[in-house]
C-alpha cells in the first residue's frame, strides 16, 4: 500500500503542483520563487507523511517517502547539470576580459576570509568536545572550512534570471560562484589526499595509488572530460537539429549523474559531475557559434525541471537537524556568513576598481546546497573503517554531514532573499520586474484589469460586446525599465581609458559625464571603429573629444510610448537617462530591447 501511495511518478506530479502553489505564494510575498519552491517542498513532505502516518502504516511511512524521493535523483542530476553548464558561460573570453583579474583577486580574498575562520572555529569546537583527538578535529575543521567556500549555483543563477539582473554586481556574483565552487571541489579532494597521506584520516581507499588516481580524476580529469564534451557538443550543435541535440544533451547529463555514483561506489574512482558540467559549459560558450537559440530553449525547457528540483530540495531539507547543530552548527553558520560578507567588503575596497560594485556583495554569495552536500556525502562514504558489518563512517564525518545538511536549511531559505536584496539595491533590476503582477500592472496602466480584458475577449469571441474604452491615469515611465548600476566614462578619460572601457562594456553606446555627473555627450562604438590608434594621441585625445551631441538623453519620468518615438528618431540601441529635462545628471541607461519587450507584453494584454 505504501509503495503505491508514495510512488515516484505520483510524488513528482505532486511536486510540480506544489511548485505552482509555491511560485504563486512567493510572488504574493515578493520573495524569489526559489524560496517558494523550497517551502512548498517542506510543506509537501509534511502533508505526505501526515497522510501516510495513519493507523498501522506509521512505522514505514518515512522509509517509503525517502525511497520515493530517492528514485527522483535523476531529476536532481539533470537540473544541476543544466545549471552548472549555464554558469560555465561566465568563463567566456569577453567576460573574462571584463572582470577576470579583479574576480580572481576577490575569489582569493573570499577563500581566505571564509576558509580560515570556519576552520579555526569548527576545529576549536571539535577539540573542546574531545581534547584527545586533535588530529581528527583539525582534519574535519579544515575540510568543513573548504566546504563552506562553495556557493549554491542553482539558487544563485535562478534568482538572477528571475529578476533579469544584469550589471557588474550580477556578473561578479556569477563569476565568484563559478570560481569558489571550482576551488572548493578541487581543494577539498587535495586536502583529503594530504590528510590521508599523513594519517589524520583513514579512508576506504587505503592504497596510495587509488587515492592519487581518485584525486586526478576528480579535479584535472573532470576538467579535461568537461572540455572534451564541451567541444564535442559544440560540433554537434552545428551539425544536428536542435531537437536531436537536446535529446543527446539530456541523455549525457543523466548518464554522467548516474556514472559518478557507479564509479565511486563500485571502483572507488570518481570524476566530479558538477565540475565536469561547469567546464563543459565553459568550453561550449567559447567555441560555439550562434548559441542564443539554444539557451533560449534551455530556459523554457528547464523551467519545470528547475521547479521540480527545488521542490525536491525542500522536500529533502533536514529541518530536524537544526535542533542538533548546537555550538558547532552555530559556529559554522555565523563564521561562514561573516566571512562571505567581510570578503565582499574588503574586495570592493581593496581589489575592485571603480564604484560599480557595492560593499555588500558578499551577501549575494550566501546560498549553499548542492556542492557542499556532495562533499559531505563523499566524506561520509570515504572517512571511516570497514568491519564485518560493512563500512562504518567516522563520528566526525557523521557530524560534518549533519552540520552541512542542517545549515543548508538556513542558507537556502535566507540566501536567495539576500541575493535579491543585493541586486535590487545595486540598481541592476528593472523596477517593472519587481511588480507583483506585471501583466496586471501593464493592463491597469492602460485602464483595464486582466479579468476585464479576458471577459471582453470572451464576449467578442461569441460576437457580443464591442471594444472596451480605456483611460490612462497611470502611465509606465522610463524609471520602470531603466538600469541604474551602469558605469559611465569621465570626460577627462584619455584614449587608452576609453578603449579599455569600451572593450569591457556590454553596451554599444557610452555616455560621457563631467565631474558632477552631467551628460556631455555619447561615444558610439561604430564611430570608434573608424579611429586609427596612434600612441602619440594617448594624452591629447580625451573622451569629451570623441563624444557626440546627436544622441538625446531621456528624462526619468518620460512615458514609454514617447520613449519609443525617441528611439525611432535616434536609431540607437540604448539611451542615457537623466534626472529631468532641466537637470542632465545621468542616473542610468535604458535599452531598446527592454522597451520593446514591455510594450509587446502590453499589446498582448490589450483588447483588439
Amino acid at each position: 500500500m505504501l509503495a503505491q501511495t508514495a510512488n515516484p511518478a505520483l510524488l513528482l506530479g505532486l511536486m510540480l503542483l506544489a511548485a505552482i502553489v509555491g511560485g504563486y505564494a512567493a510572488r504574493l510575498g515578493r520573495t524569489p520563487r526559489v524560496v517558494g519552491y523550497l517551502v512548498a517542498g517542506l510543506a509537501l513532505r509534511w502533508v505526505v507523511l501526515a497522510y501516510l502516518n495513519r493507523g498501522e502504516q506509521s512505522g514505514d511511512a518515512v522509509a517509503a517517502v525517502e525511497e520515493a524521493a530517492g528514485a527522483l535523483q535523476g531529476l536532481k542530476a539533470l537540473a544541476l547539470g543544466l545549471i552548472l553548464f549555464s554558469i560555465g558561460g561566465v568563463f567566456e573570453r569577453s567576460h573574462l576580459r571584463r572582470v577576470g583579474k579583479m574576480v580572481l583577486r576577490m575569489a582569493s580574498l573570499e577563500a581566505l576570509c571564509v576558509v580560515l575562520p570556519v576552520t579555526a572555529g569548527c576545529t576549536l569546537v571539535w577539540w573542546l568536545r574531545n581534547p584527545d583527538a586533535v588530529g581528527p578535529a583539525v582534519a574535519a575543521g579544515v575540510l568543513i572550512g573548504v566546504a563552506a567556500l562553495a556557493t549554491a549555483p542553482a539558487a544563485t543563477l535562478l534568482v538572477l534570471r528571475e529578476y533579469d539582473a544584469r550589471g557588474p554586481m550580477s556578473d561578479t556574483i556569477l563569476s565568484l560562484t563559478a570560481l569558489n565552487n571550482t576551488l572548493s571541489i578541487v581543494l577539498f579532494h587535495c586536502l583529503l589526499l594530504v590528510l590521508t597521506a599523513v594519517g589524520a584520516i583513514e579512508t576506504v581507499a587505503a592504497e596510495q595509488r587509488l587515492v592519487w588516481l581518485d584525486l586526478l580524476l576528480t579535479s584535472v580529469g573532470s576538467m579535461l572530460l568537461g572540455g572534451l564534451l564541451g567541444f564535442g557538443f559544440s560540433v554537434l550543435h552545428a551539425k544536428v537539429p536542435l531537437s536531436e541535440f537536446f535529446l543527446m544533451f539530456f541523455a549525457l547529463l543523466l548518464g554522467l549523474g548516474a556514472g559518478e555514483a557507479y564509479l565511486t561506489n563500485t571502483l572507488h574512482l570518481s570524476f566530479n559531475f558538477l565540475l565536469t558540467c561547469l567546464f563543459m559549459g565553459a568550453v561550449f560558450a567559447n567555441v560555439t557559434i550562434d548559441q542564443e537559440a539554444l539557451h533560449t530553449h534551455l530556459r523554457t525547457m528547464g523551467a519545470p525541471i528547475f521547479a521540480g528540483f527545488f521542490v525536491l530540495a525542500g522536500y529533502e531539507l533536514h529541518i530536524s537537524d537544526l535542533s542538533t547543530l548546537g555550538w558547532l552548527g552555530a559556529a559554522y553558520v555565523i563564521l561562514r556568513a561573516g566571512g562571505k560578507y567581510v570578503a565582499g567588503y574588503l574586495g570592493t575596497r581593496r581589489v575592485a576598481s571603480g564604484d560599480e560594485l557595492r560593499s555588500y556583495i558578499g551577501l549575494g554569495l550566501m546560498c549553499q546546497a548542492g556542492v557542499a552536500i556532495g562533499l559531505a556525502d563523499y566524506l561520509y562514504s570515504t572517512w571511516g573503517t570497514i568491519s564485518e558489518d560493512g563500512f562504518i563512517p567516522h563520528p566526525l564525518a557523521a557530524e560534518f554531514k549533519t552540520v552541512i545538511l542542517g545549515s543548508v536549511v538556513v542558507f537556502e531559505i535566507f540566501g536567495p532573499l539576500l541575493l535579491k536584496g543585493v541586486v535590487v539595491r545595486s540598481g541592476e533590476v528593472k523596477a517593472i520586474t519587481l511588480l507583483r503582477r506585471t501583466r496586471t500592472i501593464l493592463a491597469e496602466a492602460e485602464g483595464e484589469s486582466i479579468l476585464a480584458l479576458t471577459w471582453h475577449a470572451l464576449l467578442r469571441t461569441v460576437g457580443l460586446g464591442g471594444a472596451a474604452s480605456r483611460t490612462s491615469d497611470d502611465v509606465l515611465q522610463v524609471r520602470h525599465i531603466m538600469r541604474s548600476n551602469v558605469k559611465f566614462l569621465r570626460a577627462s578619460a584619455n584614449l587608452d581609458d576609453v578603449l579599455h572601457f569600451v572593450e569591457s562594456s556590454r553596451y554599444n553606446h557610452f555616455p560621457v559625464v563631467d565631474d558632477d555627473g552631467v551628460l556631455v555627450g555619447v561615444i558610439h562604438f561604430a564611430d570608434l571603429r573608424e579611429i586609427i590608434y596612434d600612441p602619440s594621441l594617448r594624452e591629447l585625445v580625451t573622451a569629451v573629444d570623441l563624444a557626440s551631441q546627436d544622441t538625446p538623453p531621456v528624462p526619468i519620468d518620460l512615458a514609454l510610448d514617447q520613449l519609443l518615438t525617441v528611439f525611432e528618431q535616434a536609431d540607437v540601441s540604448s539611451l542615457p537617462v537623466v534626472k529631468s529635462d532641466k537637470s542632465h545628471v545621468v542616473v542610468g541607461l535604458v535599452e531598446q530591447h527592454d522597451l520593446l519587450h514591455v510594450l509587446g507584453r502590453a499589446n498582448a494584454s490589450a483588447p483588439s
